[in-house]
């Protein structure tokens, strides 16, 4: 009996609809439809196929893991899938390489030359800047060697200020600057640095299954600002609230797509599904949302924020 036989006589043993099933696994009805006529080369991708499957037999009551390897024969690899992409990037760059002609070798030629130009401009304008600075450099050394000349009553006020010195060491009538009366400089408050939100995430509910969903209350931050990061390929949905509106559209994202940044302004609640946890990390501003089994593939967070 083939896999998609399988899981449908499973539904139907349960009495379930491809609407039902649908609504239970968020999965659309086409390829639901596809999966039980083993017809996988309607789905997105190798990791769909896989991600779907088992997603399928949870909500029908079978053991993800045992149909996966019971099956394992009739289901695509990732090698598979890297092996048409590896190729198709190989066309690619050859198509290319053919279409380019004389002009893609002449234009680095050119693009050189212009540089080398440049360049050259480049420093004759500091050579000029330069040799302006020596000049007015030497007018103002020539300028300082003219002779200064002194007024006539100039000896006569020094004089007098030095009379008026002598007086004062004589009659030790002089001062010490800055009075005793003088208020001291006040010191200056230090102003308490802002305290620093400190994010707090607790987890309310621990899912189970092969497909679990955990629950968390993230506390201690104003701005709910989430950011996923990838480090493998992960097919993702992100809901807020829940059954809102989507956030990431549901398809197979990559590390290059990462980091995903999230800005939920006033909604209080964030659904994150994932296929491939070990390689999918949440942040809520500088702190890690755990994983309780990073084992386990599929998983999905609800983040309720307080």
């Amino acid at each position: 009996m083939e896999i998609g036989e399988r899981l449908r006589e499973a539904r139907e043993s349960r009495g379930l609809s491809l609407e039902s099933l649908q609504e239970t696994t968020k999965i659309q009805k086409r390829y639901l439809q596809a999966i039980e006529k083993n017809e996988f080369q309607v789905l997105p991708g190798k990791f769909y196929t896989r991600a779907f499957i088992r997603e399928y037999a949870s909500a029908v009551g079978l053991d993800p893991e045992v149909v996966m390897e019971e099956h394992k024969g009739e289901l695509p690899t990732f090698d598979e899938e890297s092996t048409v992409q590896y190729s198709r990037v190989q066309r690619t760059k050859k198509e290319a390489t053919q279409k380019s002609g004389p002009s893609s070798r002449v234009l680095p030629t050119i693009l050189t030359v212009g540089l080398i130009i440049g360049l050259i401009f480049v420093v004759w304008l500091v050579w000029q800047n330069m040799s302006g600075a020596e000049d007015a450099n030497t007018a103002t050394e020539n300028g300082s060697d003219n002779e200064i000349s002194v007024p006539e009553n100039s000896e006569s006020e020094t004089s007098g200020d030095q009379d008026d010195v002598e007086g004062n060491e004589d009659g030790n009538e002089s001062e010490e600057p800055g009075s005793e009366d003088e208020p001291a400089p006040e010191e200056e408050e230090e102003t308490p640095a802002e305290d620093k939100e400190e994010v707090d995430i607790q987890m309310v509910q621990e899912g189970t299954g092969s497909f679990p969903e955990h629950t968390y209350e993230v506390s201690g931050t104003t701005e709910r600002l989430v950011t996923i990061q990838l480090t493998g390929r992960a097919y993702m949905e992100v809901k807020a609230p829940k059954n809102g509106e989507d956030l990431v559209t549901a398809k197979e994202y990559t590390a290059e797509d990462s980091p995903i940044s999230l800005e939920l302004g006033d909604k209080d609640e964030l659904y994150i599904k994932t296929g491939n946890a070990p390689g999918t990390t949440v942040m809520i501003g500088e702190k890690e949302v755990p994983y309780p089994n990073p084992e386990v593939s599929t998983q999905k967070l609800l983040l309720q924020f307080k």
